[in-house]
């Protein structure tokens, strides 16, 4: 639309000065070009911290953690999203490009073939207090100790709290339930349990695969039921010293788009592979005096994520360190396992599973 002012402003000058006009002072000039400049710094500045914002936003948004709660449904309205409200330290390689995002606009890792990795692990941390963080980063630069379990009876219990995770359908893989949840253990992360049962054996361990249903009637107070099943199997087998809670994670919202699992793998001997991250809670949401001893669990979390790191690059995320229990107070070598997510296939995942099962073998020895 024209500028009345500033068109008949026009008109009235030449009609007062006709076509000649006074030449303008240098001064004048330098300051138009000054001002042009300026101008123009600001406008990419803009355009450059919109473009980050909206990144960063997308990237809080893009994964959705499906631990969901601890022992309490308190807990389990915190841990709506896995990066929500996080603090990030600045030592750490975190920030609005955070590597250990879900999502493939952010980092895409896949296809990659082996190659060993011994830069030592990353930390991730969700909201904590700061003595806890500086504590955990001060113990994580510690030698890795050395892990071994008895040689009679089982040593190590698998099981998952969230049992009805499922990963991306395929037409070999199939289970027609939706929000990526199934009861065909065959298609759910019970079948990732039952390849890492097997190839632990193979390694010389004893392992139970526990098979039990802990949702209903709820996944929000899933971890007050699968807590029942750690301290009955512990009761029963004394042996037992390692507790591995398998489940996968969430890649975002809605229904993630195919190329999403195309991505985000990594090529081991000619298998994809879905990449791995443990998960420490150090029960800060948590009331009552029994705690986890997160120092252990993260070092056994640490030693792990490492090792896999050695067998292949890129094929682990970031420990994260949350403020929830997760159960890892009954024992001081607790693991969760986020293996892949639900756009990962169950194959990709189960390739994993033997992946998992060889660094545990080089990190923990089975005693005599």
């Amino acid at each position: 639309m024209k500028d009345e002012t500033g068109g008949s402003s026009r008109i009235r000058r030449r009609a007062q000065y006709g076509s000649h006009r006074e030449p303008r002072p240098k001064g004048a000039f330098l300051r138009a070009v000054l001002w042009i400049g300026i101008v123009g710094c600001l406008l990419a500045s803009t355009i450059f911290v919109t473009d980050r914002s909206g990144k960063a936003q997308g990237s809080i948004a893009v994964s959705t953690v499906e631990l969901s709660a601890d022992d309490t449904e308190a807990d389990a309205k915190q841990s709506g999203s896995i990066f929500k409200d996080s603090a990030v330290d600045p030592r750490l390689i975190l920030g609005t490009e955070m590597p250990v995002i879900y999502g493939v606009d952010l980092k895409e890792v896949g296809p990659q073939e082996s190659e060993g990795s011994s830069s030592p692990a990353e930390i991730n941390f969700d909201v904590i207090p700061e003595d806890i963080k500086m504590e955990i980063l001060r113990f994580s630069t510690e030698a890795q100790q050395e892990y071994e379990v008895g040689g009679q009876g089982p040593q190590i219990l698998i099981y998952h709290t969230h049992t009805r995770e499922a990963y991306f359908e395929t037409d070999e893989n199939a289970y027609n339930v939706g929000e990526y949840q199934t009861t065909d253990w065959s298609r759910s992360v019970f079948a990732v349990g039952e390849i890492l049962k097997a190839e632990l054996e193979g390694y010389g361990f004893t392992v139970i695969h526990d098979m039990t249903d802990h949702v209903p009637p709820k996944q929000s107070t899933a971890y007050s039921r699968s807590l029942k099943t750690m301290l009955e199997y512990q009761r029963q087998y004394p042996t037992l010293r390692i507790f591995i809670d398998l489940h996968r994670d969430a890649y975002g919202n809605g229904y993630p788009p195919p190329e999403a699992g195309q991505k985000d793998y990594v090529t081991v001997d000619g298998d994809a592979c879905a990449r791995v991250m443990c998960v420490v809670g150090t029960g800060e949401n948590y009331e009552g005096s029994e705690k986890p001893n997160y120092e252990s669990n993260y070092k056994l979390a640490q030693a792990f994520t490492n090792e896999m790191e050695n067998i292949c690059g890129g094929l682990t995320r970031p420990v994260r360190v949350k403020p929830g229990r997760y159960n890892q107070q009954v024992s001081d070598m607790c693991l969760l396992l986020e293996v892949g997510h639900n756009a990962n296939t169950l194959e990709q995942a189960k390739h994993s599973a033997k992946l998992i099962a060889l660094a545990l073998s080089r990190v923990i020895d089975v005693g005599g």
